[in-house]
């Protein structure tokens, strides 16, 4: 046992010497000896029960000497603060300016405001970016509340706190969700996208188009006048070579989504990375104060707002945009415009109605300089699974629709009709391929999760083994 891992908690002459007798340190050497181990030396392990040491001598008002260093457990400290091994217990904060009189609290190890700035809320601000007080209650700066509990009025503090008529929007309601009471929206929308590029939009219209360009999927559109977040996200599809045959169809190749300013681009078989703004970074990522959070969920990587965007992609075959139900009606692109009327669903950026599904999806194709592209077939220019290839390949992707399969339970929440056509067509296009069988298959399984439904296991030794 070194100093270099767990050994400084029980050295006689180490950093922690004054607290042995008040702190037994051995059963904290075994935890971080079985964590290290666990790890097997990576991810810096000791750190975590050094730091719960250090706390626990702190506790008991025993002095911890320095420990830690740039290269060892250094502390990373957030903007306007910096590493204290033993600042005081009490600090001053926007809400009291200074720190309490007479507080008797015992220093801790923290990332201290440096001079000249304050605590407010987790960050530490200058004194002119302090919040505001209103009723006792201290908001930090830009903050928006509705006080009193009715929503009724919308308070917003920008040095002084102003406050004004208000009520919610429509498909909202007043309620408290994460200890904040706020407009909440009322129901959601859910866009699937799998596969040859089949399209369920969010008001349960199917269609397919196999373009190989960069389309707007969806995006918040005729938001003047409301508090709806602008967001939008776009889907880069290529030519998807089956087996060894020449291309037929195509998949999706790239995700990319706008919103609070940052452009966050997921690419097919990159996994574990995420473009944030032309940098490669590793997920799980946190962006724009928590605002936004990228992270890996199953087979999918998840990109969640606060406001109640969710985008998922298996960097394979299956792309999922949900939206919140305020965004009833504000909705536009290949994804619909989200009004409950599926007849409506194919219009044009400028309001009009498509002649057709290769029209509506090229109106909403990207401009990417110097990248050639094609909008999709149309009539007998598409690839067709003739009737002997679709009596083969229909018992196998049949296990969505059966009646007593494992997707039983969702059938009355998505009809499994679309999805077994689009997994009859993609299998029959890959030529049997039983990796297209159960990306079809886990397609519908993902779409019914959305949706709160409980799936049966499905993958057997003999079907679909992971």
């Amino acid at each position: 046992m070194t100093n270099k891992y767990c050994g400084l908690i029980s050295d006689p002459t180490g950093p922690f010497r004054d607290c042995h007798s008040k702190v037994e340190p051995m059963g904290f050497v075994q935890d971080c000896l079985y964590d290290v181990c666990l790890y097997q030396g990576n991810r810096n392990m000791q750190c975590n029960t050094l730091t719960a040491y250090t706390a626990a001598c702190q506790d008991k008002g025993a002095m911890v000497y320095s420990w830690r260093s740039d290269q060892f457990c250094g502390m990373d400290c957030p903007a306007n603060s910096h590493y204290r091994l033993c600042a005081p217990g009490c600090s001053a904060t926007c809400q009291s300016l200074s720190a309490p009189t007479g507080c008797e609290a015992l220093c801790k190890e923290e990332c201290a405001c440096d001079t000249g700035f304050l605590l407010s809320g987790d960050q530490c601000v200058h004194l002119s970016q302090c919040g505001c007080l209103h009723e006792g209650r201290y908001y930090k700066n830009g903050q928006v509340f509705y006080p009193n509990g009715l929503c009724q009025q919308e308070c917003t503090c920008n040095g002084t706190m102003k406050c004004q008529s208000f009520s919610c929007g429509p498909n909202e309601k007043c309620e408290v969700k994460n200890g904040v009471r706020d407009c909440q929206p009322v129901g959601k929308g859910v866009c699937s996208i799998s596969g040859d590029p089949h399209y369920n939009t969010f008001d349960n219209n199917t269609y397919d188009f196999q373009g190989t360009c960069t389309y707007t999927a969806a995006q918040g559109c005729h938001l003047e006048g409301t508090h709806l977040n602008p967001f939008s996200v776009v889907v880069e599809n290529e030519k998807w070579y089956a087996m060894s045959s020449a291309p037929k169809v195509s998949v999706a190749k790239l995700l990319a989504v706008e919103v609070y300013g940052n452009i966050l681009i997921l690419r097919r078989n990159q996994i574990g990375l995420i473009m944030v703004n032309g940098i490669l970074t590793n997920l799980p990522l946190s962006l724009h104060n928590g605002a936004v959070q990228i992270y890996q969920d199953g087979s999918n990587d998840v990109i969640l707002t606060d406001f109640g965007l969710r985008v998922t992609y298996d960097l394979v075959y299956h792309v999922t945009v949900t939206v919140p139900g305020n965004y009833r009606g504000k909705t536009c692109g290949l994804c619909g415009n989200f009004n409950g009327n599926k007849n409506d669903e194919f219009l044009l950026p400028g309001g009009q109605m498509a002649k057709n599904v290769n029209s509506f999806g090229a109106a909403w194709k990207v401009s990417m300089p110097g990248v050639v592209c094609e909008d999709g077939c149309s009539g007998d220019f598409c690839p067709k699974c003739n009737s002997k290839k679709k009596a083969l390949f229909g018992a196998d992707c049949g296990i969505i629709t059966d009646p007593k399969g494992p997707f039983a339970a969702c059938h009355h929440e998505i009809d499994p009709a679309s999805y077994f056509r689009d997994c009859l067509f993609d299998v029959c296009m890959a030529e049997g391929d039983p990796k297209m069988l159960c990306r079809s298959v886990a397609a519908y399984m993902l779409d019914c999760q959305d949706f709160g439904v409980k799936i049966e296991s499905w993958r057997s030794p003999t079907f679909c083994r992971e």
